[in-house]
């Protein structure tokens, strides 16, 4: 039996927050599952979210990286209706021990104005700040307004951009949790006030 005094394990914490029960008469569920749950799911509703994209187009070619990239905590949201009917997900990584990376998301068009990723997406950051995160990260190509948008109205600010020959331009954004990581991104990114009089 663990010593009262010991910190709460990552399983622990995450039964706090997840399942996450959505309310009202169509309500559902966002759990977290397992590294093959999430792709034979996802799989099933990833061309109707992405028409035009491949669900996993990089397929890692050594079996002993994939398991040592699998060591690294991550964490995979099925969204589901009242009757198991997979909505979207969400699924990140931890990128260092400062920082999770919110590496895919995605929603049938049905749903996307029901708020209902918005919850979980709000619970999911509740959850990693009580893990001890200090920083969320996540990419978009630049003409995913939606995502973006979204993202901003939780929180995140525009960090960086970068150019990768896998998916091209990316723009970065980042969602601090603790002041002083705010206060210093401010500095150094913040505006310089501009000098009053003539």
């Amino acid at each position: 039996m663990p010593s009262p005094d010991a910190p709460e394990t990552i399983d622990e914490i995450r039964s706090r927050y997840f399942p996450v029960r959505f309310p009202g008469a169509g309500s559902g569920v966002g759990r977290c599952v397992d590294e093959a749950t999430f792709r034979e799911a996802v799989g099933q509703i990833y061309a109707s979210v992405f028409p035009e994209r491949d669900a996993y187009p990089y397929r890692p070619k050594s079996d002993e990286l994939v398991a040592e990239y699998r060591r690294l905590h991550q964490e995979r949201i099925l969204i589901e209706d009242a009757d198991g009917k997979l909505m979207g997900w969400l699924k990140g990584r931890m990128a260092d021990p400062d920082t999770f990376y919110l590496g895919t998301s995605g929603m049938l068009p049905e749903y996307r104005a029901q708020r209902i990723a918005a919850l979980c997406y709000t619970k999911l950051l509740e959850y990693l700040q009580a893990l001890g995160y200090e920083r969320v990260t996540s990419e978009h190509h630049p003409s995913n307004r939606t995502a973006m948008i979204f993202q901003l109205k939780h929180g995140f600010s525009i960090e960086g951009m970068s150019l990768d020959e896998r998916w091209g331009p990316m723009v970065k954004l980042v969602r601090f949790f603790d002041k002083d990581r705010q206060a210093e991104f401010d500095r150094r990114f913040g505006f310089e006030q501009y000098p009053k009089g003539a």
